[in-house]
């Protein structure tokens, strides 16, 4: 489906009264995986991913084992699930942790593990990883060293074992990096955190870079904050603003961002090299859309909360960040997250780290990850209060039918006729009154008029109009 969002070319113009809103996921009460041994015992971060590989569900995720110290950890886990919500932790012998090997870290010695199953790989290669690490991480844990700090890339046959790309890093930078594959594009699409002065302050923003056939593209500016994000946080009650990281989700029309805002209080932190930056706050999660690969990034009008952590579970009260990539359920679409009940930076300079490290493992880690869904194709809709129109272009030649992913209100319809040209006439047997109405909720459903839903064999212009209700996406289709 196209999904719809502001700018879509598709989409030629709206009656006034239309309003771009979100479909706020439903989000899980209960942490999905928490703090439960000793290699974890400190927290459980999906700054990883997901995939349903052969049937099982499973999950890269950042483990923070007991003996924390309170560095960043390069310790990566990987649980499996029948279900994706009761999860396992296999022994895989692979890393010591306190003394044992019996526990479920693989060997993978990256600090935000973003992991993806390349499908044009040779076997050996078939899984693919992208992390930050550093040469004073690895801290004679595992036998392999790196020459400087950076993004790297590592492979694996299994997901378990993993091999680096080079012992140098592929990009400069650190911290977080996601990835996914694309299979439109047939190619991962990776975002990579940076940093620069805007505003006066250091900030935290991202670039993007492409990887196939087992090279890399260089990385170009996607996502970075403004003089705007600054006022939405004021607004919030916080002071500045940067950008942590950012899911990703292609589709074959935009790719999705879920971008994790992260919203500075003061005091800010400071540091001689860099000057003042972020390091408390708030971190929610927004919607941002690519309406063509490589182009640039549009945020929601109003960059709304897409995953508030005021609505969100006690749990995850103070920061929100995201897993690198959604995958689809059935008919829903999942996003697991990892949430914490303080703010990044867990209270800046306010408590003694030591006893907030060592208490941590006492609260089943100082991160735990969720789970948000919601039905597929429902990220960004069109909504009319009384009756408002959308007018979308052309079908393409080779197109059979028109259908519509949307939700309408008690007494509310939808219907569809189709233009000889933006402000024409309605095409013979294709008006309003011809128009079979579409009233509840409507996933992918075709558009029939008296019956039928082949569409006319000459290109016409799709007017639809919404009465009390929402049209989240559309498609034409062969079939």
């Amino acid at each position: 489906m196209q999904l719809i969002c502001e700018g879509h070319s598709q989409i030629q113009r709206m009656s006034q009264g239309m309003q771009i809103v979100l479909n706020h996921p439903t989000v899980i009460d209960k942490p999905v995986l928490q703090g439960d041994s000793d290699a974890d015992a400190n927290g459980a971060s999906i700054y990883g991913s997901v995939i349903r590989d052969g049937g099982i569900f499973r999950m890269w995720y950042q483990a923070w084992p007991r003996a924390w110290d309170g560095g960043d950890v390069i310790t990566v886990g990987c649980v499996e699930s029948d279900d994706g919500l009761n999860w396992r932790r296999p022994n895989y012998g692979l890393v010591e942790c306190l003394g044992t090997k019996a526990n479920p870290l693989t060997d993978l010695p990256f600090h935000s593990p973003s992991v993806i199953i390349d499908p044009d790989a040779d076997p050996g290669h078939r899984y693919r990883a992208f992390g930050y690490t550093a040469p004073e991480k690895f801290k004679g844990r595992f036998p392999r060293q790196v020459n400087a700090k950076g993004y790297f890339t590592a492979h694996s046959a299994d997901g378990l074992h993993w091999d680096l790309d080079s012992p140098d890093p592929l990009w400069p930078g650190g911290d977080v990096i996601t990835s996914v594959w694309d299979p439109v594009s047939r190619c991962a699409r990776i975002a990579l955190k940076t940093g620069r002065i805007m505003g006066g302050m250091d900030r935290r923003a991202f670039y993007t870079a492409e990887w196939r056939q087992e090279k890399a593209s260089e990385p170009v500016s996607a996502l970075f904050p403004d003089d705007y994000d600054d006022i939405t946080a004021r607004a919030r009650g916080f002071n500045s603003a940067d950008y942590y990281g950012v899911g990703l989700m292609p589709t074959k029309g935009p790719t999705i961002g879920f971008l994790w805002n992260f919203r500075h209080q003061l005091p800010l932190g400071h540091d001689e090299s860099i000057g003042h930056y972020g390091r408390t706050g708030g971190v929610d999660i927004s919607i941002v859309c690519q309406l063509e690969r490589g182009g640039c990034w549009r945020h929601v009008s109003g960059r709304p909360s897409w995953l508030s952590t005021r609505e969100a579970p006690e749990w995850a009260r103070g920061a929100i960040y995201t897993a690198a990539y959604p995958l689809e359920v059935g008919d829903e679409t999942w996003l697991y997250f990892c949430g914490s009940a303080d703010r990044h930076g867990w209270c800046g300079d306010r408590v003694d780290y030591a006893e907030w490290y060592k208490s941590a493992s006492i609260r089943q880690g100082l991160e735990k990850i969720g789970l948000a869904k919601w039905i597929r194709n429902r990220i960004i809709g069109c909504q009319a209060d009384l009756i408002e129109r959308i007018w979308l272009s052309a079908r393409k030649a080779d197109s059979s039918r028109l259908a519509l992913n949307a939700v309408t209100q008690p007494g509310g319809r939808i219907r569809v006729q189709l233009m000889d040209k933006a402000g024409g006439n309605p095409v013979m047997g294709y008006g309003y009154d011809d128009c079979d109405p579409m009233p509840g909720n409507l996933r992918d459903v075709p558009v029939r008029w008296r019956g039928k839903d082949t569409l006319p064999s000459t290109p016409a212009i799709a007017e639809v109009e919404i009465t009390r209700g929402t049209l989240y996406a559309f498609e034409y289709t062969t079939e």
